[in-house]
């Protein structure tokens, strides 16, 4: 399967602190929707959930997702990135606070942004994105039309 390039002028997307939808397939087809932390490591995209969520289920299971992130500053600027996923636990922890630091600005995630009696209680995996796969737009006329 080849892979597909995230076009330069949408990287930041994955740079900055920007929530994605992350879109895995349930055991009935039906599509299920989970709003997640990410970043990019010049290759693949990389998310992070626990053992035993129903994403994570579903990613072991079906290991195709979707990812949509959408600018806050220009909602009508946008990426998809369609693509295969990879899960493993090694370096999990690390990239889970490496996450926390990009998007709550907390030094570990557990205590930090999630109780700190949670850690050990449930196993961190990181899943490794491989682009397959990418739609974005950018409208060619700044759109003011959001109303404040």
């Amino acid at each position: 399967m080849m892979t597909a390039q995230i076009p330069d002028e949408f990287k930041d997307l994955l740079e900055r602190p920007i929530y994605a939808t992350v879109a895995t397939v349930m055991p009935s087809g039906q599509p299920q929707l989970t709003e997640v932390w990410c970043n990019y490591d010049g290759e693949h995209v990389l998310i992070n959930t626990a053992r035993n969520r129903q994403k994570e289920r579903n990613m072991s299971a079906r290991p195709m997702v979707t990812l949509m992130l959408r600018d806050p500053d220009n909602p009508y600027r946008w990426m998809e990135i369609r693509g295969t996923i990879e899960l493993t636990e090694e370096g999990a922890q690390d990239h889970i606070d490496e996450l926390a630091r990009k998007y709550a600005n907390v030094s570990k995630y557990y205590g930090g942004w999630s109780p700190a009696e949670m850690e050990g209680k449930e196993t961190r995996v990181t899943g490794i994105i491989t682009a397959v796969k990418v739609n974005a737009f950018n409208p060619p006329v700044k759109l003011d039309l959001i109303k404040k």
